[in-house]
């Protein structure tokens, strides 16, 4: 090989060498590639602390279906599950069907746009709602269950609103609630 060849040649080593090196660092830093709990998964939870907002859906929607089961059969088929934000909402859509769960309710962004369902629901399920602000209204709030967080990852489910409702009796007609239920985040 010619030295200018041989030149290129390592240099083109080198870089693939680099690439590959950042490329690692960043899917480390980034990604969740270690097991949950892991002292690679800290790493990568310190670098981006986003990533506590992706743990716990599976076992958040197994507590959902949990209460769900608890409803007689005919109350099941007029329940709802609200959801305060569209990361709980997304899960129960993900993984709710393979647990026989209807799909979430929101006011949040785009799901606002869908309503409350026809008919709208006399039971609902809610995640991510402060007792004090359902008890205005409905006449029944029950404390059904609490996020579940495993591996004792601290994220907005578990530490702003790690309580789950079931709510009776709504105050007002559906038309009235819907409206004052939309919210962007």
């Amino acid at each position: 090989m010619q030295p200018a060849a041989a030149m290129w040649r390592r240099m083109a080593d080198a870089a693939i060498v680099l690439l590959v090196i950042t490329g690692a660092t960043v899917a480390f830093a980034i990604l969740q590639i270690g097991e949950t709990g892991s002292p690679l998964f800290r790493f990568a939870i310190k670098q981006n602390p986003d990533l506590a907002e992706e743990i716990g859906w599976p076992e958040l929607v197994r507590e959902v279906a949990r209460i769900y089961a608890t409803l007689p059969p005919d109350e099941q088929a007029r329940t709802a599950i609200y959801c305060a934000n569209y990361g709980e909402a997304g899960a129960i859509d993900l993984y709710g069907a393979a647990f026989g769960l209807p799909p979430a309710i929101s006011g949040i962004n785009s799901y606002w746009l869908r309503g409350p369902g026809h008919p709208p629901p006399e039971t609902l399920i809610v995640l991510g709602g402060k007792r004090e602000r359902l008890q205005t209204r409905f006449t029944s709030v029950e404390l059904a269950g609490h996020t579940p967080n495993p591996w004792r990852i601290e994220n907005e489910e578990t530490r702003d609103h790690p309580d789950i409702f079931l709510c009776h009796g709504l105050c007002q007609p559906w038309s009235e609630l819907w409206p004052q239920l939309r919210s962007f985040g």
